[in-house]
């Protein structure tokens, strides 16, 4: 056949491209129509047809239209696109057939991988380049091959359909084994390359459990579309790409974020480091669940006073500074103050007082500068003392629902009988400071002396509260806890002392309260 291709040859008029194809097929073409349709990209088409628009159709109008209508249907379909549909599944099984018996004891997922690394885009792309395929390509002057980047790789598919329609199933596959794989690709090293990049980043992401998500965005380069890749490991953006399609941009994100992890220890350490915030998070998140659910069906509220109903912060401070001057000892800051108060007001001086002045709480230095305190609290406890915003209405409303609730303070019990008197009388009914028959929080002994006068049960109680101090006392007292974030301590102070259950403002103690007892409901 060779030999009768080779004499036919001599005697044709047009030898040059029969002879360029014969160095790229390693045999003679036929019909050489059917190459050169399939080197032909769309382009070609539609910038002859527009042309055809613009002189032929005036043509016609002054001749006859049907003679257009039949020169306008010579532009349909004359271009590679039904060729490539018809290479790409030729290619498919040829390649396959080739690696089947190239891999005998290989199983499927192997066969694959393999071929899907074989006739991807940038794989076929890269061979038509090597074939010198993207010379022979015919496209508008429009358009290049580098806004189009799949117009090489289509062109060698529509390439492969037109040896099989040429010379049949045989002489692709002869194509295929003793040229390409001959001389541009070798099986054995390709099964060894990572070409999905994506793959491989999703795999790493699974292995380590970490989080990952793709972002794309779609641009545009005059009429043609262009997309913007981001990948994003644990919320940290890892590698960005661009591309003619989603698929290209994410593939070049992933192979940016897996070179970066493998040059940049400090990058993996990163994202291991929110792996394990967010790990924490949901720890706290976990516990936060079930110590809402020891909520359920509770109707006894005992609120701490201090830093959770009052702001007393601005009267203590002023109280504890009038006895530190009095008595010769330099004035502490608010926020110094802020972090003393909790323990009762004795601890509160016992604080205040500066290091060495202090002997223990039976030195007659402490107890003046107490009593100098208790003298002047009493009488000012109110001047600067209020109501956090919502508290009111939260109280009214938790009556009106049937809550029992009261106050216990370590604060002297003169102190917390004013300010009973003045503000909560209406709506609770039990308020314990500190006093010589009970022992101050953290022992539970004012939770339980308030439960036994409201009649009420442990089981059926909640402590409310804004400090460390309010963390331990409910612990000690064996009661859920709701830790308030508009008091004298922060967030994460009461995360690292144990709370599980906050409440930014007042409404959200509603909200948590109406939630379990409609569970309960």
């Amino acid at each position: 056949m060779e030999i009768l291709d080779m004499i036919r040859l001599l005697f044709r008029k047009d030898k040059k491209p029969f002879l360029k194809l014969r160095s790229i097929l390693g045999f003679y073409p036929h019909n050489i129509k059917l190459y050169r349709l399939a080197l032909k990209h769309k382009s070609i088409t539609y910038a002859e047809r527009e042309s055809f628009k613009n002189t032929g159709t005036q043509i016609a109008k002054l001749q006859n239209r049907k003679t257009a209508k039949t020169k306008n249907r010579k532009f349909q379909d004359l271009n590679n696109e039904r060729l490539e549909f018809l290479g790409d599944a030729i290619l498919g099984a040829v390649v396959a057939d080739i690696l089947y018996h190239h891999y005998a004891g290989k199983q499927e997922g192997f066969l694959t991988s393999l071929r899907s690394k074989i006739v991807c885009r940038s794989s076929l792309n890269q061979l038509a380049v090597e074939l010198g395929l993207d010379k022979l390509i015919l496209y508008s002057g429009s358009i290049t091959t580098a806004h189009n980047s799949y117009m090489t790789g289509n062109a060698f598919e529509a390439f492969f359909g037109a040896i099989y329609l040429d010379r049949g199933y045989r002489y692709c596959y002869k194509f295929m084994k003793k040229i390409v794989f001959n001389k541009y690709i070798d099986i054995d090293e390709r099964s060894q390359e990572e070409v999905n990049y994506k793959s491989s980043l999703i795999e790493w992401c699974q292995k380590y459990q970490f989080k990952f998500k793709f972002f794309n965005r779609e641009m545009r380069e005059g009429k043609i579309p262009k997309f913007h890749s981001e990948v994003r490991i644990e919320g940290i953006t890892c590698g960005a790409g661009e591309g003619y399609s989603k698929k290209e941009s994410d593939q070049e994100a992933a192979q940016k974020a897996l070179r970066r992890i493998k040059r940049e220890p400090s990058l993996k350490k990163k994202i291991q480091n929110m792996v394990e915030e967010r790990k924490e998070q949901a720890r706290i998140q976990s516990e936060q669940d079930k110590a809402l659910c020891q909520l359920k069906g509770r109707k006894t509220l005992i609120f701490d006073l201090d830093g959770t109903l009052m702001n007393t912060l601005q009267d203590l401070y002023l109280s504890t500074n009038y006895a530190l001057r009095t008595h010769g000892y330099p004035e502490r800051k608010l926020e110094e103050v802020r972090m003393f108060v909790g323990n009762g007001v004795r601890k509160l001086i016992e604080r205040a007082m500066p290091d060495g002045s202090f002997q223990g709480t039976d030195d007659e230095a402490f107890q003046q500068c107490f009593d100098t305190f208790r003298q002047h609290y009493v009488q000012h406890c109110q001047d600067n003392t209020t109501l956090y915003p919502g508290i009111s209405e939260l109280l009214t409303t938790l009556k009106e629902r049937g809550y029992q609730m009261a106050i216990v303070s370590n604060k002297l019990q003169a102190g917390v009988t004013e300010l009973y008197e003045a503000q909560f009388r209406d709506t609770i009914s039990v308020a314990i400071g500190e006093a010589p028959d009970v022992q101050r929080k953290p022992a539970p002994d004012m939770v339980e002396k308030a439960l036994s006068q409201l009649h009420s049960e442990k089981s059926d109680a909640i402590y409310i509260g804004d400090s460390d101090t309010d963390l331990k006392t409910a612990e000690n007292a064996g009661l859920p806890c709701i830790s308030v974030l508009w008091g004298f301590r922060d967030k994460p102070f009461l995360l690292q002392h144990g709370a599980k259950i906050f409440a930014e403002t007042p409404t959200d103690i509603l909200k948590v309260l109406i939630i379990n007892l409609n569970r309960t409901e």
